[in-house]
């Protein structure tokens, strides 16, 4: 019985293309919600709850990742160094990450 009707619950079938029934489960999953309850609030014209952000993840090689933050920890200390005004030619270290991060482009491009 629901709680809120205190009614029998009954089960309804229907029919329909499975393209069309993948689209409305995908469609469901994004509220995180099952298929039914969609349903039933488009039908009772309630609101439906905001939708759930996926998270995109792009693959990449694990090898590349460590090298881009070996990179960013080199740019963090040369900023710590500027920052707390230490004098030394920051023009050399750039240039260097600058040639590693060419370096890195040309190593993982897709031809």
């Amino acid at each position: 019985m629901s709680e809120k009707t205190k009614e029998p619950i009954k089960l309804f079938t229907m029919k329909l293309p499975q393209s069309k029934l993948e689209r409305y489960k995908h469609f469901a999953k994004s509220y995180d919600l099952p298929l039914s309850h969609i349903i039933q609030k488009l039908l009772d014209d309630e609101p439906l709850p905001k939708r759930i952000r996926q998270k995109s993840t792009l693959k990449a090689d694990p090898e590349l990742i460590r090298q881009i933050a070996a990179i960013g920890n080199n740019l963090n200390q040369i900023s710590r160094r500027v920052n707390q005004g230490d004098k030394f030619d920051v023009t050399v270290h750039l240039l260097s990450i600058e040639y590693q991060l060419e370096r890195l482009l040309h190593a993982h491009q897709i031809y």
